[in-house]
């Protein structure tokens, strides 16, 4: 299997019975365009399993929710590119021509902050927003010192979006 690129599949119409994206469309240039050629790509009556997270929903609990509001903005304006697409998808697959019969919003819960820097990469994403001026460098060390020192929790919603051609 060699790399091919979402917004031009190397398929004839209507060959592709099932398709399945997990944490790409947030990252590609126009999902949009992206959804019609799945659509394109599959035949009447295909399913389409897509799974993306919507940041704007991620909540830090911090004494201080002034900079977790700051960090999730950096996070939405600056890190990811299309960071609201999870709410979107229902929207986007419509408008590309699926059904859209299931949307299923998972909120997976971070209690420790190791297993949440694996996955939110708090630490690096605290240091580049600091560096975007979203947080000043004493912000950026209270918000961190708490983080680490706990009680920790974070969220962040995971849509899945079954659709069909």
């Amino acid at each position: 299997m060699g790399l091919g690129d979402v917004h031009d599949l190397p398929l004839a119409d209507g060959t592709a019975d099932r398709a399945r994206t997990d944490r790409v469309l947030q990252h590609v240039a126009d999902p949009a365009r992206a959804l019609r050629e799945i659509h394109r790509a599959l035949r009447p009556g295909g399913r389409l399993v897509i799974g993306e997270p919507d940041w704007d929903t991620l909540a830090v609990d911090h004494p201080d929710s002034d900079l977790s509001r700051a960090y999730t903005r950096y996070v939405t304006d600056e890190v990811i590119r299309n960071a609201r697409i999870g709410r979107q998808l229902p929207r986007l697959a419509t408008d590309a021509g699926f059904a859209v019969p299931t949307v299923i919003p998972i909120t997976p819960v971070f209690r420790g902050t190791q297993a949440a820097d694996k996955i939110l990469g708090l630490e690096r994403t605290t240091r580049r927003a600091t560096a975007g001026g979203y947080l000043t460098e004493e912000a950026a060390g209270r918000w961190l010192d708490h983080l680490r020192t706990g009680p920790f929790l974070a969220a962040v919603t995971f849509y899945v979006i079954v659709a069909e051609s």
